[in-house]
């Protein structure tokens, strides 16, 4: 969609026993989801890996290509990450072997790239190149793509309803289902090949249906099965790989915890356990999509009130930033912080301002989102990355916080509260 361009609006229709059809009306590709740049893909590499390793630090992704805990021989990695697969979409409906990266899906996968476009070839190349990816994709097909097999496939799990709905409105109906039914296949042909020409065939398959759109729908599906936040995307993070929205539900659309969803043969998609218009527009607070699976609206979109009781909006184009700031900033007060600092040049703990000396072309100073001074007398700097398109410069300004203040607590997260990078002083302990 054009830059700036304003969503179709989707045809809703009322069904018997409060089943609500959303019809997609088809509209030409857009030429800007269909390259992926190679920068773009290390981004991604770098969100997933992080959220793997977060909770587990000593967990380092080894060669050849097998990710394990450091100093023992169970490989938690992948053990943890069926976990959080099944727990997010429900059990698998695609059988797959203990060790992923002994399954012919697994090694078709890592193929399929030679066969992609050249658009999205070399960035296809660096993702498919890590297991880490390639388990997450795997394992998104076993539990939520393989629902795609029926000939009319159904979502009964909140959080995959959610999801569904969510890439619809972004992308399509259309191009999600030709992206599910290309999963599906590769399945089956590799898990039919016999020799090593048929398996480099499903690759060749798979590799050619997928263009630009499909490898980031794919890239999304894969992310949420790690990711912490209820699926809402276009958004913060990985979500701004698929930009604007490119459908919208009149009023906004709101999925709660006993929503089902059902893809039909024309492409629309039949909901039940939503809210749609003045509805779904009050409890998702004036957001174009959210979930209500724990009882509070959570999600992404435009027409959020925005906070400014730590000072002014961050951006007024992008709410989730600025209320993860808020909220981050009112739990510090909350703990007890002092010199509460919203997106202001970075201080020491002496309150002084922190300087780049001899730097051209660039600030002379860095602005932390939230800045707090602890108890103990620790400065604590914490940025956000909204668009995965900025990581590579958030990393950067991540080090120079660092580098300039080492005594200071530095973090960088992704707004679903993913931590992407964390510098602990040494004597410092974090609560």
């Amino acid at each position: 969609m054009a830059e700036g361009a304003a969503p179709r609006v989707v045809k809703e229709e009322a069904l018997p026993g409060g089943w609500v059809r959303l019809s997609f009306e088809p509209i030409a590709p857009d030429p800007a989801l269909e390259v992926m740049e190679l920068e773009e893909a290390q981004a991604v590499l770098t969100v997933l890996h992080a959220a793997l390793l977060a909770e587990r630090p000593e967990i380092r992704v080894l060669p050849p290509a097998r990710f394990q805990l450091l100093g023992e021989g169970e490989e938690w990695g992948e053990r943890r990450l069926r976990e959080r697969f099944q727990a997010r979409f429900g059990g698998m409906l695609l059988s797959l072997p203990e060790d992923l990266e002994q399954s012919r899906l697994y090694q078709a996968l890592k193929l399929s790239p030679r066969y992609m476009g050249a658009g999205v070839r070399e960035a296809a190349r660096e993702l498919f190149g890590s297991p880490v990816f390639l388990a997450s994709v795997s394992m998104s097909i076993a539990v939520y793509f393989g629902a795609w097999l029926a000939p009319e496939p159904l979502f009964s799990k909140a959080f995959a309803v959610t999801l569904t709905a969510a890439l619809a409105l972004t992308v399509g109906m259309v191009e999600v289902a030709n992206l599910a039914l290309a999963c599906v296949r590769l399945y089956w042909e590799s898990e039919a090949a016999k020799t090593e020409r048929e398996l480099e065939a499903a690759s060749e398959h798979f590799g050619r249906a997928v263009g630009g759109t499909g490898l980031r729908v794919l890239v999304m599906v894969a992310s949420m099965g790690l990711a912490k936040a209820t699926p809402a995307v276009p958004g913060g993070g990985l979500g701004a790989l698929l930009g604007g929205p490119r459908y919208a539900v009149e009023g906004g659309l709101a999925v709660e915890a006993a929503a089902t969803a059902t893809v039909v043969a024309n492409r629309s998609l039949i909901l039940s356990g939503v809210a749609t218009g003045e509805v779904a527009a009050r409890l998702c607070g004036g957001l174009a999509l959210c979930s209500t699976i724990e009882g509070k609206p959570s999600g992404s979109g435009t027409g959020a009130k925005l906070s400014t009781r730590y000072g002014s909006p961050h951006t007024r184009q992008n709410p989730p930033h600025n209320e993860a700031i808020e909220k981050e900033l009112a739990a510090r007060e909350a703990a007890g912080h002092t010199q509460l600092r919203k997106n202001k040049a970075q201080l020491d703990a002496q309150d002084k301002r922190v300087l780049e000396r001899g730097t051209t072309g660039g600030p002379r100073f860095r602005k932390p989102d939230v800045s707090s001074l602890r108890p103990d007398g620790v400065r604590h700097n914490t940025n956000y990355v909204s668009n995965v398109r900025d990581l590579r410069r958030e990393l950067d300004a991540f080090e120079a916080m660092k580098r300039l203040d080492p005594e200071a607590i530095h973090e960088l997260y992704l707004l679903d509260g993913t931590l992407l990078r964390r510098h602990v002083p040494a004597g410092v302990s974090l609560p």
